[in-house]
């Protein structure tokens, strides 16, 4: 009896088939993984994610850890220990911020409305005043606010047109979105986090060398006039900078902005946010350069800066663009 073997044909089917089912499995097992990884990340205790949760805890150990270190750390460099400190800090600050966020579902401004807009319309008011873009036949026709965050109309457009354009970024940068963005607030941005200490690291190499300057300059005088010069000098030279670095900062790495973008944040929440950074830190320094030994002032500050940079990560996520 002759043996026939099979046609070659069925050996390709034959493979092809199992190559289809071995495809679908590991299509099968990607979507189970991206399903559970989608419920882990919208699973929730307390209204918070698990994932704030984790990195919260894990960020808070690795905070009280380095506490038992410090001393040893410092002493071998103190720009080494500047740098772990505010990355430890500056994390839980945004996560702190993030975690705010995801409780309440949507963005949150911690400067109260009313104060924006006291704001908003005197800089948009001295704005005015100096402005030659509005003739005086129809001033009284465009509102203060609607100049505030926008790009000035050219005089060859129509009145309408002036209109249109300077009220259209502040009703973009008003108010809160309670709608299709809602379930993004309540996820963690693990870009917006690092970017947040990489910052906190790299302003430690500002740090160091400013609170050198500050006490050791400043060393002839009796205590309280020495406090209160470093302090003024603090609170004169280096918070204004820092704070507009940081906007800066903000707008380019961590939102991809442009130039008008970052002018819009600059009118929008500089003033205020400075005018906030004075009602607190000029007293919290005032402490920090007449009671605290030297080698802790650097920590101290970055410490109560933990509730400051929560209120900076959530003032400047608020007012993204």
């Amino acid at each position: 009896m002759s043996l026939s073997l099979p046609d070659e044909p069925d050996f390709g089917s034959h493979g092809s088939g199992l190559g289809d089912r071995f495809v679908n499995k590991v299509h099968q097992w990607k979507a189970a993984v991206h399903e559970l990884i989608y419920r882990l990340r919208h699973f929730k205790i307390l209204k918070i994610t698990i994932v704030h949760w984790a990195v919260l805890c894990t960020w808070i150990f690795l905070l009280l850890h380095f506490t038992s270190v410090y001393k040893a750390i410092y002493q071998s460099s103190a720009l080494v220990a500047t740098m772990c400190t505010n990355v430890l800090l500056f994390g839980t600050s945004d996560c702190l911020a993030q975690s705010i966020s995801c409780f309440l579902s949507y963005k949150i401004d911690p400067v109260p409305d009313v104060v924006n807009k006291v704001t908003r319309s005197l800089v948009a008011g001295l704005s005015l005043h100096r402005s030659e873009s509005f003739d005086d036949n129809n001033s009284d026709n465009v509102s203060i606010f609607n100049d505030y965050g926008g790009q000035r109309p050219s005089l060859e457009q129509p009145i309408e047109a002036r209109h249109s354009n300077l009220s259209h970024d502040w009703n973009r940068d008003s108010d809160f979105d309670y709608g299709a963005d809602e379930s993004a607030h309540e996820l963690f941005s693990f870009y917006r986090w690092i970017c947040f200490m990489f910052w906190g690291w790299f302003l430690s190499f500002f740090q160091v060398p400013w609170y050198k300057f500050l006490n050791y300059f400043y060393t002839e005088d009796p205590t309280v006039v020495q406090v209160l010069e470093r302090v003024l000098s603090d609170q004169l030279v280096y918070s204004p900078i820092s704070l507009y670095c940081f906007f800066m900062y903000s707008n380019y790495i961590m939102e991809h902005g442009d130039a008008d973008s970052f002018q819009i944040k600059i009118k929008n929440i500089y003033i205020t946010t400075l005018g906030c950074n004075y009602l607190v830190w000029p007293m919290v320094q005032f402490i920090n350069f007449s009671m605290v030994p030297k080698h802790l002032q650097v920590p101290f500050s970055s410490s109560v800066g933990v509730l400051w940079n929560c209120f900076l990560s959530m003032r400047n996520s608020s007012n993204s663009i």
